[in-house]
């Protein structure tokens, strides 16, 4: 069955992240957005990889849905070049594949077109930094193009199930429950072959903030027999959308990374249901694994804003309030009142096994996140727990009027044709 007879238009986006080499001037200053698994701009990647995989769909008869290539830097001045190098590979793949990259200078033209839309509010949100801000440009240009529903893949996986595109597009906007599914997720199977995150019980540094432990008690519910159940945790390298929630409800533009789980409370808040397809994989082989006191630094940000904002949602007209025990065992159990302690108890420890392995630089980074959990972390969730509301009224506001938007339709079928 192909997606025509589903009656669902598809677009597929696939965000790439570049950064730059130890060599390059720059790359000691401040980044203007940090990523788990960026490609250095000297490289190419996994993105060839992905693409592939979804060539040997075509020939195999799959219909692949339109691909747009999301372009974000980690610097500033790697815009123009990330968008050479992301061009020079999706040109081996066009004879193939419909697909187009969307960089920095095609956000200066909708931005602009949106700005005498009368939209210069909205406009002023939209930018290619950091996780949540890049997958709300995949749902403008989703609206734009009048798609039913988006697909997100990272460029980091592989598609190999003849069926994907088909189970994509199988149950979002349908009814469960009463409500509409407006999210579906699968899962990440790794190198291993399995969906399983490898935990030591062992590593006693860890203590407090056993992530990929509670993310194992999580994934149990992979193994339920029923296809569709309610989750906990979402992948935003393996999500559908459809229309009726990205039209009303974006990513939060105010979390640093797991915009993924966040977007699924936020759908649940505004009373869509978000489900978990069992059926629904692709495989994951990052190259580049972040250090963990870096990912731990953002997520400790991450989990104390979420936290606040679910505690903030109870006194919001129009949000079904969600509990944070709904959550459990992840993300719910770093949304405890207790995190910012469990958080400062594992970066000691960590600290401590560094200096043992003598990983000096790593010790002090980890000290330096304790300092931040006692500072910055508290002020920069009061200062915008309440801003997503805010930023999503106008969301929704504007959704409607970006879908009628003719010019910058044919912009980006131009560049689709070129």
């Amino acid at each position: 069955m192909s997606l025509e007879e589903l009656n669902v238009k598809t677009t597929l986006v696939v965000p790439t992240y570049w950064t730059a080499t130890p060599h390059q001037l720059f790359s000691r200053q401040k980044p203007i957005a940090i990523y788990d698994h960026p490609t250095f701009i000297t490289e190419s990647g996994t993105l060839p990889r992905l693409l592939k995989s979804l060539e040997k769909l075509c020939v195999r008869g799959v219909d692949v849905p339109s691909i747009v290539v999301l372009v974000a830097v980690t610097h500033k001045e790697l815009e123009i070049e990330a968008k050479k190098r992301t061009e020079s590979i999706l040109r081996e793949h066009r004879h193939k594949l419909n697909i187009v990259s969307f960089s920095s200078s095609d956000l200066d033209f909708l931005v602009s077109r949106l700005k005498k839309r009368a939209l210069s509010k909205f406009a002023g949100f939209l930018n290619l930094k950091g996780y949540s801000n890049v997958r709300n440009i995949g749902l403008v240009i989703s609206q734009i193009l009048e798609s039913d529903a988006v697909i997100f893949l990272d460029d980091d996986e592989v598609v190999t199930d003849e069926d994907f595109f088909k189970k994509c597009s199988e149950f979002v906007g349908k009814k469960y429950k009463g409500k509409i599914i407006g999210g579906v997720t699968g899962f990440y199977i790794g190198s291993s072959g399995s969906y399983w995150l490898k935990d030591d019980p062992r590593e006693w540094w860890k203590t407090g903030w056993q992530k990929r432990r509670k993310m194992n008690e999580a994934f149990k519910i992979i193994e339920e027999d029923a296809r569709l159940k309610e989750t906990p945790f979402a992948f935003g390298g393996n999500m559908v959308l459809h229309k009726e929630l990205f039209q009303k409800v974006p990513f939060d533009p105010y979390i640093f990374r797991g915009e993924d789980m966040d977007m699924l409370v936020n759908a649940r808040m505004f009373d869509f249901a978000f489900l978990l397809d069992n059926q629904l994989s692709v495989l994951h082989f990052p190259e580049y694994v972040a250090r963990r006191w870096s990912e731990m630094r953002q997520d400790v940000y991450r989990f104390a804003y979420m936290r606040k904002k679910l505690q903030y949602q109870e006194h919001k007209n129009g949000v079904t309030p969600l509990q944070t025990t709904s959550l459990e065992p992840y993300p719910g159990y770093f949304l405890r009142r207790n995190v910012m302690f469990k958080f400062a108890v594992s970066s000691f420890l960590s600290a401590i096994y560094s200096v043992m392995k003598s990983h000096v630089k790593d010790s002090v980074e980890y000290l330096k996140t304790i300092k931040l959990s006692l500072s910055d972390v508290h002020h920069y969730v009061e200062r915008h727990y309440k801003d997503y509301f805010d930023f999503q009224k106008h969301w929704a506001k504007a959704m409607p009027l970006v879908r009628e938007d003719k010019i910058s339709k044919d912009y980006l079928k131009k560049n689709r044709r070129n």
